[in-house]
């Protein structure tokens, strides 16, 4: 080798060097953020996965647009199964109730982003606690002894709520009083309707909804729970910040667009009007409703 060649050899290969060093660390610092490749939004609902998809699809598609990167649904089936989703990296951000958020968080694995609003234009809501008309039922203290239909033993307002309100009440649900999961809405009143249960329970607004498509004219509430926090977008811990900002943004902004009001509006089916920004005060609730009903958080 001609010594004067030898200074623009080793140049070269001390850039080559600087760009490998370069490249590698893009690459690792990738694989720790979703912004280069398809996010995965985990739904943990009770709905048959057709449903979900139907019903969530306009919402991803707007996501998808508006970030400029493909948005896919996820659907793990039960809080189990979202638990390892998460744990795994399997999804990003997710929609789940805020008892199963306040289990995530607590254990160090997920990050509210934003708080669902309902149709009342509120971030909480009440469980309704209902019997048939001609029980002779009426009032909570009566249902000692009685089974109840609740909707999921992970719901806050499908379980959670409501069994904080009967055991502050002296009805020790799940002791003397037993407790069937029907883990449907409808299943649960007409479980009530057909006498094959004392009494049901579910989200008040939820009842509301239900009652029309369900003739409910043969119940009548008795009860309601003490508020309790409505459903959370969340996401896993090692989402890269600029990430979940932007995620937060797009979706909190929604109804300032035009499409995605037209997709809000959609949405109304599932008691939802609009997301806004997480409050972490919020959980408070939770852990109060956990001590009453002694749940395990």
């Amino acid at each position: 080798m001609n010594s004067r060649t030898l200074p623009g050899s080793l140049g070269c290969l001390i850039l080559l060097f600087f760009f490998l060093l370069t490249y590698g660390f893009t690459q690792t610092a990738a694989a720790g953020n979703t912004s280069s490749d398809s996010v995965r939004f985990g739904i943990l609902s009770i709905a048959p996965p057709t449903r979900i998809h139907a019903r969530w699809q306009p919402f991803v598609d707007y996501v998808s647009r508006e970030m400029g990167q493909t948005v896919k649904i996820v659907i793990p089936r039960g809080f189990k199964k979202m638990k390892t989703a998460v744990e795994k990296g399997e999804v990003d951000f997710f929609y789940i109730n805020s008892r199963v958020f306040y289990r995530l968080k607590s254990r160090g694995q997920a990050v509210g982003l934003l708080q669902m609003q309902n149709l009342e234009g509120k971030v909480t809501s009440r469980s309704e606690i209902y019997v048939r008309r001609d029980s002779g039922i009426k009032s909570i203290n009566e249902l000692k002894g009685k089974t109840i239909a609740y909707v999921s033993p992970m719901g806050a307002g499908g379980y959670l709520a409501p069994r904080a309100k009967l055991m502050s009440q002296g009805i020790v649900s799940g002791d003397k009083e037993k407790e069937v999961f029907t883990k449907n809405l409808s299943t649960s009143i007409h479980q009530v309707i057909l006498k094959d249960v004392n009494a049901g329970t579910m989200c008040g607004v939820n009842f509301k909804l239900m009652s029309k498509k369900v003739d409910t004219g043969e119940l009548v509430v008795i009860g309601m729970s003490d508020e309790y926090p409505e459903n959370v977008i969340a996401a896993r811990q090692n989402i890269a910040p600029l990430q979940l900002k932007k995620f937060q943004q797009v979706v909190a902004n929604m109804p300032n667009t035009e499409k995605g009001r037209q997709v809000l509006e959609k949405m109304r089916s599932m008691k939802i009007i609009k997301f806004i920004p997480y409050d972490p005060g919020i959980e408070k609730i939770t852990k109060k409703l956990l001590k009453q009903a002694k749940l395990k958080p």
